[in-house]
Order: structure tokens, then sequence, then C-alpha cells
């Protein structure tokens, strides 16, 4: 029942500035879907961490090791250096074992990262029953 709420669809995403990394992480037994990681989100913002927190939270922000999040993103990314770091800036945190934040990558949170989102179905061979437009959300518990 719940697959046939996920029919694939053609996601266009569009900004007249460059698109932040984003990654398609685990991040529970229940929870797989697209992550920013929280340090672009608040640079491209220009705002703070806890200022971010307290304007908007209902954006899912989740903590997960910087080991873990790029052994993750080396397997399920194609080309993908294996030792990346994010997104390129090395002055940010070197230290493969500490935490880093992601926020969960939503329509609303690209929207306010100056992003338009359009979600266009994929069609059904078989065209038996008609179900609505697939949401670009994370899919959780």
């Amino acid at each position: 029942p719940e697959r046939d709420s996920d029919k694939d669809c053609l996601l266009f995403e569009f900004s007249s500035e460059p698109l932040l990394p984003c990654y398609h992480v685990q991040v529970s037994l229940t929870q797989f879907c697209n992550w920013f990681l929280l340090t672009d989100v608040l640079k491209r913002l220009k705002m703070s961490a806890r200022i971010f927190r307290a304007r908007y939270p209902h954006f899912e922000v989740v903590s997960l090791s910087q080991a873990e999040l790029w052994r993750q993103v080396s397997i399920s990314q194609v080309g993908f250096p294996r030792k990346c770091g994010n997104g390129g800036d090395d002055d940010e945190e070197e230290d493969e074992e500490g935490p880093v934040e992601l926020v969960c990558c939503v329509p609303e949170l690209q929207r306010l990262l100056g992003s338009s989102v359009h979600i266009l179905p994929e069609e059904d061979e078989e065209e038996e029953e008609e179900t609505p437009a697939p949401t670009a959300k994370c899919r959780s518990r």
C-alpha cells in the first residue's frame, strides 16, 4: 500500500545560484532520504544555527558521524571521491570522527535556499488508478 504512493517521479530544481550538495543517506533504520549539510545551509542563508533552529523548528536536523556520512556517500554516489570532505571547504572541520549535522532536503527548504522545485510524475504503462503526484518529503517512521 505505501509502495504505491512512492511512485517514481522526475524532480527538477532551478536556481540562479549553484545548488548545494545533497546527500542520499540513511540516518536511522526507517529514514533514508536526501540531506543538506547544515553548515552549507547556514552559509547560504547567512544565519547562525541557533537562529535557524528558532525560525524553522519544523525542518528536521539530525547528527551523524562524518566517517559514517562519507562512508554512505562513497557507496551510494557513483564517482564520488572517497575523501571529498564537506563540499570542498578545506577550512571546515577536518575531524573524520566528529559529528556533522544534516538538515532534511524538502521543497520548502529548497525554496528558502532560492530554488524552484518542479515535480513531474512518470507516466505508467498501466493507467488503472490515478494517484496524486508524490511529494518530495523525507520518508520516516
